[in-house]
C-alpha cells in the first residue's frame, strides 16, 4: 500500500470534520459571527488547515449549505413526482427526532444579514436548484423553476421560522393538498397529464366548455400569478432579515 494512501484518508476524514463543525456553526450564528479559527479551535486544528481545505470563508460557507440542502436527493424525484416530495420535504424536512441532520433553512436564515453570504446563496440556489429543476421542465422553465423555489422557501420560512399557525402540522391534511396544488400549477404537472385545472381529465368536465387554446394559456397564466402572489412576502423578509427573524427550535 502506498504510504500516501492513509495520509489522503486522514486529510479527507479531518476536511469532514472541518465541515461538521461548519454546519453547527453557520447553523447556530450569522455569517459574520463564525470565524475560521473558531471553526478550527472545534475541531482540534490549526487555522491554516481549514484554508487550505476549503481555501476561504465563503467557500466552506459554500459547501456548507450545500451538504445541508442536498439538493441532489430532492430534485431527484421525477418530474410528475416533484410537487409530492417538494411538499412532504416541507412538512418532514426535520420531523425526526433523532436526525441529527442540520437543516439548510436554519443556515439560510441566519445569513441574510451578510452580502457576502447573500451572494453564496444566491449562486447556489441558481446553479444547483433553480437551473437542475429548469431541466427538467419545458415551457418557461426558468420562470417555472425560480416560482417553485420561491414557495418553497416562502412556505418554510412561514411555518418554520415566523410560527405560522395554519402551516403547522396540526393543519397538515387541510394545508397539504393545497400547497401540493401551488407546485403543481408552478411546474406545470396538469398539462402533462392532460387534466383541467380542476384535476378532471380534459374534456371530460360537464360543467364549463371546452376552451380554446389562448383560453387555456391565459387560464395557466393566471394560475401561475395567484401562485407568486402567495410568495409575495419573501422579498420582505430578505430585504430585512433582523426584523423578521426567530429562532428554529
Amino acid at each position: 500500500m502506498s504510504a500516501t494512501a492513509p495520509k489522503k484518508r486522514s486529510g479527507s476524514v479531518t476536511r469532514q470534520r472541518i465541515l461538521e463543525a461548519a454546519l453547527i456553526r453557520f447553523a447556530q450564528a450569522s455569517y459574520e459571527e463564525v470565524s475560521l479559527r473558531d471553526i478550527a479551535l472545534d475541531v482540534g486544528v490549526d487555522v491554516a488547515l481549514v484554508h487550505r481545505s476549503f481555501g476561504s470563508k465563503e467557500q466552506l460557507f459554500a459547501e456548507v449549505f450545500k451538504a445541508a440542502s442536498r439538493s441532489e436527493r430532492l430534485l431527484a424525484s421525477g418530474k410528475m413526482e416533484l410537487s409530492s416530495a417538494f411538499t412532504k420535504n416541507i412538512f418532514e424536512r426535520s420531523s425526526d427526532p433523532a436526525s441529527r441532520h442540520i437543516d439548510a433553512l436554519q443556515i439560510f436564515v441566519h445569513s441574510l444579514s451578510s452580502s457576502q453570504a447573500r451572494e453564496v446563496l444566491r449562486a447556489f440556489i441558481l446553479k444547483d436548484f433553480i437551473g437542475s429543476l429548469a431541466a427538467k421542465l419545458d415551457d418557461r422553465a426558468l420562470q417555472r423553476a425560480a416560482l417553485t423555489t420561491a414557495c418553497l422557501v416562502g412556505v418554510s420560512i412561514l411555518r418554520d421560522v415566523l410560527q405560522v399557525e395554519p402551516l403547522f402540522d396540526g393543519s397538515r391534511a387541510e394545508s397539504e393538498p393545497l400547497i401540493e396544488r401551488i407546485f403543481s400549477v408552478c411546474l406545470d404537472e396538469n398539462r402533462e397529464t392532460g387534466s383541467s385545472a380542476t384535476g378532471e381529465p380534459a374534456g371530460e368536465s360537464t360543467t364549463f366548455k371546452p376552451c380554446a387554446a389562448s383560453d387555456v394559456r391565459t387560464h395557466r397564466e393566471a394560475e401561475l400569478g395567484a401562485s407568486s402572489a402567495a410568495v409575495a412576502l419573501l422579498p420582505t423578509l430578505i430585504e430585512a432579515p433582523g426584523r423578521h427573524r426567530k429562532s428554529i427550535k
